[in-house]
């Protein structure tokens, strides 16, 4: 119930790419999975507050040139249960065993975003802003927002989570919350991850870890926003994620307040 949209619990789009990253380690131990491309996440998936397990059907299958796509799905039946029908949640593309992509961290200067800039304690956007619970608090600190981007320190979570893999989903899934604290400010719109276009992992993130999150708008438009994003430490990249797709999915239920607002280019 941490991770919560308009009172329902609903899975992390980054929880949902470790369960289809563990699938195809699985199943295709040689498929590179530090490298995730052409990700979307186009329906919730909603946890009922007394559920103990949850049946969902992770589909793989792979192309000519050796990557493999993950889709996460359930099956859901009609009010009679005559009718079923399959429901795609999530959907990832990893990379070939010898993906010619590099693997080494390159280096990023550590700067905070150009301009003039506000500074948002962490305990206002997890209060007024992205209001998750505990577990999905990882902004620490103030997030620094400009125009040309944001800017925080964030942490790799204290909270049970398989790292094995991926690294620890939090740093992401905080430097998501950065980019939508952007967009509540700069596009006034409260927009959540539907998708990415390249995610590459060079060295995994740990829980109970410090890192530095930066996220930079690319294209923003009514009907979307797009962020790349930077996670590093000790000024060396762990992860970069690049043509992050972020959607008003509310429609308009979910507005910023008047404070965060600005008046700007975007």
């Amino acid at each position: 119930m941490d991770h919560h949209l308009e009172g329902k619990a609903i899975l992390p789009a980054v929880e949902s790419l470790i369960i289809m990253a563990r699938a195809v380690r699985t199943y295709y131990p040689r498929a590179e999975i530090s490298i995730l491309k052409r990700a979307s996440f186009p329906r919730f998936l909603t946890i009922a507050p007394d559920a103990v397990r949850l049946p969902v059907m992770v589909d793989l299958e792979m192309s000519g040139e050796g990557s493999v796509t993950a889709s996460l799905l359930t099956s859901v039946k009609s009010k009679t249960g005559a009718i079923s029908r399959t429901v795609e949640h999530a959907r990832v593309e990893f990379a070939a065993a010898d993906s010619a992509e590099p693997l080494t961290p390159p280096f990023l200067a550590v700067n905070k975003p150009e301009g003039n800039y506000i500074s948002v304690p962490a305990a206002t956007i997890y209060h007024e802003l992205v209001p998750f619970g505990a577990a999905y608090q990882n902004i620490s600190g103030d997030l620094s927002v400009s125009p040309k981007g944001a800017w925080a320190f964030i942490r790799g979570g204290d909270y049970g989570a398989d790292e094995s893999l991926l690294g620890s989903p939090f740093p992401m899934d905080a430097a998501m919350h950065a980019a939508c604290v952007w967009g509540q400010r700069f596009a006034g719109k409260v927009c959540f991850p539907v998708g990415f276009e390249k995610r590459v992992i060079y060295q995994k993130t740990k829980k109970g870890k410090e890192y530095i999150g930066h996220v930079a708008p690319v294209s923003v438009s009514k009907e979307m926003l797009i962020f790349d994003a930077w996670i590093y430490k000790d000024d060396l990249i762990c992860e970069s994620i690049s043509g992050i797709q972020m959607k008003d999915v509310t429609r308009g239920r979910l507005c910023p307040p008047e404070w965060i607002r600005v008046n700007s280019e975007w």
